[in-house]
């Protein structure tokens, strides 16, 4: 019984793992796009970006709210408390409490300086998913701003397909070219902010909306995750802070010793 326990909150572990990167906001904090250009492409970006205020630089940001997860691995639908703590340039916690919504999950997940760990109802450990997944989600903690100094390929869409998801939405669409995958960006024509990114190959989008004015910013406080149209992830924030005080010391939490490489 306890190796069969093991084995599904270990699969939980992995895929809810990978939600907070999936629903980054994707919106760059900071960075600031760069130079006017000639590339429609880039300036459609550049202008959502100016919409977004990502030309305010930040330090560090604190968000609160309640993470909803459908596809959990065999054990129905998740809630969580969800917290999250980043600071530039290589810091980053995660705190996921299910225990209010009557699962028995306390997980919180760490990346420092390059290093990643979690802990699992006080059972620590390391992942080469998890570290993959933290390692992304503060190398892209600066969202469209990352995909404007990352990509090496960019295009515009003239025609955008009506669809389920975004009915009746005015959006101009561009995209680019990241590691091998093209990542569409659907910004809203009236406001400049983002209400959708495709990536994947096409296979996931994320949506964002409920956007409100916090520190200079607009977050979305609504991030919603589909994969092959089927309702994934959701966050919704609660409060969304910039700047604060933030003690080193919560990212080096419960940090399990580094593995030893087998003798040769």
């Amino acid at each position: 019984m306890r190796m069969t326990f093991t084995r599904r909150w270990r699969g939980v572990l992995v895929a809810v793992a990978l939600a907070p990167i999936i629903l980054l906001p994707a919106l760059a904090f900071g960075g600031g796009p760069g130079a006017k250009t000639d590339d429609p492409a880039r300036a459609l970006l550049e202008r959502s970006s100016r919409a977004m205020g990502e030309e305010k630089p930040w330090t560090t940001r604190v968000e609160t709210g309640l993470q909803t997860v459908w596809q959990s691995g065999g054990w129905g639908t998740l809630k969580a408390d969800y917290t999250r703590w980043i600071k530039k340039p290589d810091k980053l916690k995660i705190d996921q409490d299910n225990s209010a919504y009557d699962h028995p999950f306390f997980r919180m997940y760490y990346y420092n300086g390059g290093d990643a760990w979690y802990v699992v109802n006080l059972n620590p450990g390391r992942s080469p998913q998890v570290a993959a997944s933290m390692k992304a989600l503060v190398e892209r903690a600066d969202g469209i701003a990352y995909y404007l100094s990352a990509c090496d390929t960019f295009f515009t869409v003239a025609v955008v397909p009506d669809d389920s998801l975004l009915a009746g939405a005015s959006i101009k669409r561009a995209g680019c070219v990241l590691k091998g995958d093209t990542v569409l960006f659907d910004v809203d024509a009236k406001t400049g902010f983002l209400d959708r990114r495709i990536e994947n190959k096409g296979k996931r989008a994320i949506l964002f909306g409920d956007y409100r004015k916090t520190s200079g910013h607009m977050a979305p406080l609504r991030v919603t995750q589909y994969d092959e149209g089927v309702k994934g992830n959701e966050i919704l924030w609660k409060t969304v802070s910039f700047n604060e005080k933030i003690d080193d010391a919560i990212f080096d939490e419960n940090r399990p010793p580094q593995e030893k490489a087998p003798p040769k």
